[in-house]
């Protein structure tokens, strides 16, 4: 009796040890929280009575208009910029300084815009019907993830990202704890890109197992940049250009192109931007120390967007009669510690986090000066400065024939079409491109949302190597698909290319030959 009691014991022991030991093999898998950070401006924001004050309302917009119109056409009259700028300035002025920031960095008043502190749960249906942008990938994440593992963090554009950075660690704490979750994917997006740096910063990446950076102006943008060194000026023909980008349909590109190049040779955007920079000239100063500066001058958001290199000209020349301590320690803080030191804080990471980053290039920038203007933009910010300092051509050119890769000679770095040398990116080998996709365009439905979502979902760090996606790809809107690029990847080879190109020739030609005779000025004469 006792041999079979102890065989029985030794039994249950053995089955009691052996099951102990398949625990882990029936362990429920790793939880993932997915946390979309938003870009600029992507919810509005609102006074204390929760009227919009940021965009403007259509209303808004169509009263301003009305308010400034019978000056701007009187100018045409009396070529009186002096009295152009006294009537339209202060009426801009009140329509934009309710978002303002004090001297300090502060808001000037109690403005705020929809923050999501929990699951996205009633909210759902801000996304749900959303097609693009980071609310397109939220809706995809939705799709893919489920809403209970998908969540959003959404600030106040205008104010300090370092303190933005505390907001998203409290956030990550509280989704992990109302969760259960064993992994953190964290995406931002265009201005959540200085969040996270300034996040990574400060708190590192511990609690974070993989970081991708869509679009994003951790580094600045030359719009800031230029700007905030009190450069402006308009380019008609480029202006013309990014609007005919707007349509997102090749056809329609192509015959606005058209046109666009026929405007050009006929003289008429040249003799436009001519006048438009001419009153720049005469009024550009009072627009800078009467709405520019006042307005946006003092927001530590914006100045988080300009590039490093150009920080100091930029605070010698929006901030000449404000030497407000608080205002400069916080956008030197940024500039040194987070910007300047980018590199090393992903490097950093590396070290036990997934870390991608993707960038857009081949559109045209906000053409209010000449280096966004030529900069191989995604519509908003430069390439080399979202892909964390790719060596990039000028908009429409190539970096050359014979081009020589900057770094890594073993290893091809540059794009098919000639346009980026990716060798010179911070992390070369995480670094992907899109071509002729907008900023955090991302439409949902189609493989540009797939492709983010891919790497954010990825438990091993993927690289432009390993991973199903292509280094560089090109984006058609009208299939919503990713393609690679090659060293065909923009040339018109399409029946209406040819007829276009055929009639731009004989329109070249007409041109050059009344250029040659003078036919111009001896009209002139004659008359």
């Amino acid at each position: 009796m006792r041999k079979c009691l102890k065989r029985i014991t030794a039994a249950a022991l053995c089955l009691i040890i052996a099951v102990t030991l398949c625990l882990p093999g029936f362990a429920d898998e790793e939880k993932t929280a997915y946390i979309i950070v938003s870009g600029m401006n992507t919810f509005p924001l609102y006074d204390e009575n929760e009227n919009r004050v940021w965009p403007l309302s259509t209303g808004t917009i169509v009263k301003l208009v009305a308010d400034i119109l019978p000056d701007v056409m009187s100018y045409f009259v009396t070529k009186d910029a002096r009295k152009l700028a006294d009537r339209i300035l202060p009426v801009a002025y009140r329509v934009f300084e309710p978002i303002a920031c004090a001297e300090n960095g502060d808001s000037k008043y109690p403005l705020h815009t929809l923050t999501f502190d929990g699951r996205l749960g009633d909210r759902a249906e801000l996304f749900t019907s959303m097609e693009k942008d980071e609310e397109g990938v939220v809706h995809a994440a939705i799709d893919r993830f489920g809403l209970d593992n998908t969540y959003f963090f959404n600030y106040d554009w205008r104010i300090d990202p370092l303190c933005h950075a505390d907001n998203l660690d409290k956030f990550i704490k509280d989704v992990k704890a109302l969760g259960g979750y064993d992994r953190i994917s964290l995406l931002c997006f265009s201005m959540g890109g200085t969040i996270v740096s300034s996040y990574l910063h400060k708190y590192g990446s511990g609690e974070i197992d993989t970081v991708e950076f869509c679009s994003t102006a951790f580094e600045g943008s030359s719009i800031v940049g230029e700007l905030f060194r009190g450069k402006l000026e308009v380019d008609i023909e480029a202006l013309i250009d990014r609007v005919a980008s707007l349509v997102r349909n090749d056809t329609l590109k192509q015959i606005f192109d058209y046109l666009n190049a026929g405007l050009t040779e006929n003289g008429f955007n040249g003799n436009v931007t001519d006048f438009a920079n001419n009153l720049i000239s005469e009024i550009g100063g009072r627009v800078f120390d009467e709405l520019l500066i006042p307005v946006f001058g003092y927001m530590p958001g914006i100045w988080a967007l300009t590039p490093y290199d150009d920080f100091e000209e930029c605070k010698d020349y929006i901030l000449k009669n404000n030497n407000n301590a608080d205002l400069l320690a916080r956008i030197e803080e940024y500039h040194n510690s987070v910007q300047g030191n980018l590199s090393d804080t992903l490097h950093s990471a590396l070290g036990d986090t997934n870390v991608y980053i993707t960038a857009q290039y081949n559109m045209r920038g906000v053409p209010v000066a000449e280096e966004i203007t030529k900069s191989n933009n995604d519509f908003l910010i430069d390439c080399r400065y979202a892909s964390g300092g790719a060596t990039v051509s000028l908009l429409h050119e190539t970096l050359g024939e014979g081009y020589t890769q900057k770094l890594y000679s073993d290893i091809d770095y540059l794009s098919p079409d000639g346009q980026i040398d990716a060798s010179t990116c911070i992390l070369p080998d995480k670094t992907w491109f899109i071509r002729d996709m907008a900023h955090v365009d991302y439409p949902y439905g189609g493989d540009a949302a797939e492709f983010v979502l891919d790497l954010a979902s990825s438990e091993e760090q993927q690289t432009v190597f390993t991973s199903k996606w292509s280094q560089f790809m090109k984006y058609d809107y009208s299939e919503k698909t990713l393609t690679p690029v090659n060293a065909d990847t923009g040339k018109d080879v399409s029946f209406l290319g040819r007829v276009l190109a055929f009639f731009d020739r004989i329109r070249s030609a007409i041109y050059s030959f009344l250029d040659k005779i003078n036919i111009f000025n001896l009209i002139k004469q004659q008359g």
